[in-house]
C-alpha cells in the first residue's frame, strides 16, 4: 500500500559544488601558470537575419570571455562535497509517519555494500572525472581533470573515464565514489575534492571560452548576452562609465570605454552540478543516454519529461518508498529514489 506525499515535504541538497573558476594556462620559464580570464562587454556588428529598413547590419553589445594571447589552454577549478545523509537530508517534512519512511529508506538503501548506492556513488564520480561538466569547453580541445582529496591530498585522474556510458569503472573513479562521495554522505568525517579540468588547445593563442550565460528577463534593445562572473566591477563604477557615454535613445548605447572589463568568467554551480548529476538511464524506454536526475525526468536536451508514465516519476515512486526492499539483484526504482534524494527538492503533495 502506498504512503501518501505529505503537505509540506522539502529535501535538501546532498551536494556542495561552488562555482568553477575558469583561468588561462601559459608556460613561463618551463613551468605553466594560470591567469585569471575576464568577461569583457564590447560592441560587434552583426547581421540581421533578414533586412531591415536599409540595412542588415546589427550592432550590438555584448560580453564575452578569451584566453590569453599567450595561452596553452583553458582551466576551470571547483571544490566538490556531499553531506551526511541521515542528518542532513530531511529539511522539513509535516508528517511523522513519511519522515520515518524515508529514514527508514535512507538506512536499508545508503550503505556501503548497497549494489544501487554504490552505482549512484560511482556514476556521480565518473561524471566529475570525465569532464561533463566542462559542457561546451570540451570542443576546445583535449581534456584532462584531476580532483585532489583536499584533506589527505591523494588525486583521482581522469585515464580511462568516458562520457559513454556507466561501466568498467577506473580504479580513480571507484576509489573517489568511495571514499569522497558515499563517505560523506554516509557521514564518515567530510572529506572534499579540488577539481581542475584542463582543456590544451594543441597551440598559442587567444581563444574564446565558454561561461555559463545569465538569464536577462528585460534586456536593453542592442544588448546581446550577459556571462556569469565573479569578482565582478562595481555598480557604482559600472554606471559612471555609462553615464559618462553617449546614449542613442532606446538603443544600447555606445559606453565610455571600449571595452569594460566586468569580473573573472566562470561557470555557475548549478551548471556543473546539473553535469554531475546527468546519471538516470532508468527512465522509462531508455536508450541509454543520460539525463539529470529529475523529478519528471525533465530533459532540456530533448525538450521531454523521460518519465511522465505513470508509475515512474518522482512523486509516483516516493509514494512507494516505504515499500521498495534490498535484494541482490540492482533496483533501478531504488537507484533513482537514492539519486533524487542526493538532488534534493520539494517534493510535497500540492507539488
Amino acid at each position: 500500500m502506498s504512503i501518501k506525499l505529505p503537505s509540506v515535504l522539502s529535501v535538501q541538497r546532498g551536494t556542495i559544488v561552488t562555482d568553477g573558476i575558469m583561468s588561462s594556462l601559459i608556460t613561463k620559464d618551463s613551468e605553466t601558470e594560470t591567469r585569471p580570464i575576464r568577461v569583457v562587454r564590447h560592441g560587434i556588428r552583426g547581421t540581421l537575419p533578414k533586412k531591415d529598413k536599409d540595412s542588415v547590419s546589427n550592432p550590438q553589445r555584448t560580453e564575452s570571455a578569451k584566453t590569453a594571447p599567450n595561452a596553452i589552454g583553458l582551466a576551470v577549478s571547483f571544490a566538490f562535497r556531499t553531506i551526511p545523509a541521515r542528518k542532513g537530508l530531511i529539511f522539513a517534512c509535516s508528517e511523522e509517519p513519511y519522515r520515518q519512511a524515508i529514514e527508514w529508506f535512507i538506512a536499508r538503501f545508503f550503505r556501503p555494500d548497497g549494489l544501487e548506492f554504490q552505482e549512484v556513488c560511482r556514476r556521480y564520480a565518473r561524471n566529475i572525472l570525465n569532464g561533463r561538466w566542462l559542457w561546451r569547453n570540451r570542443i576546445l580541445g583535449d581534456v584532462t581533470v584531476n580532483a585532489r582529496d583536499t584533506a589527505e591530498g591523494t588525486v583521482y585522474r581522469s585515464d580511462g573515464s568516458r562520457q559513454t556510458d556507466f561501466a568498467d569503472y577506473t580504479e580513480d573513479e571507484k576509489a573517489l565514489a568511495e571514499k569522497v562521495i558515499a563517505a560523506g554522505l554516509l557521514g564518515s568525517g567530510m572529506p572534499s575534492v579540488r577539481v581542475e579540468g584542463h582543456v590544451m588547445f594543441g597551440f598559442t593563442g587567444q581563444v574564446e571560452v565558454f561561461p555559463s550565460q545569465n538569464m536577462v528577463t528585460s534586456k536593453p534593445k542592442g544588448f546581446a548576452r550577459s556571462l556569469y562572473k565573479v569578482n565582478i566591477i562595481a555598480p557604482k563604477t559600472l554606471m559612471a562609465i555609462m553615464s559618462s557615454a553617449r546614449n542613442d535613445g532606446e538603443e544600447a548605447g555606445e559606453f565610455a570605454a571600449d571595452m569594460i572589463d566586468m569580473g573573472q568568467a566562470a561557470l555557475r554551480d548549478q551548471k556543473i552540478g546539473n553535469a554531475i548529476r546527468t546519471i538516470d538511464t532508468w527512465y522509462p524506454d531508455s536508450d541509454g543516454t543520460p539525463i539529470p536526475v529529475e523529478p519528471n525526468g525533465a530533459s532540456l536536451e530533448r525538450n521531454v519529461l523521460c518519465r511522465e508514465k505513470k508509475g515512474a516519476g518522482a512523486k509516483d515512486l516516493l509514494t512507494q518508498i516505504d515499500e521498495i526492499q534490498p535484494s541482490e539483484t540492482f533496483n533501478p526504482d531504488a537507484a533513482f529514489l537514492i539519486a533524487l534524494l542526493v538532488r534534493g527538492g520539494v517534493f510535497s503533495e500540492k507539488q
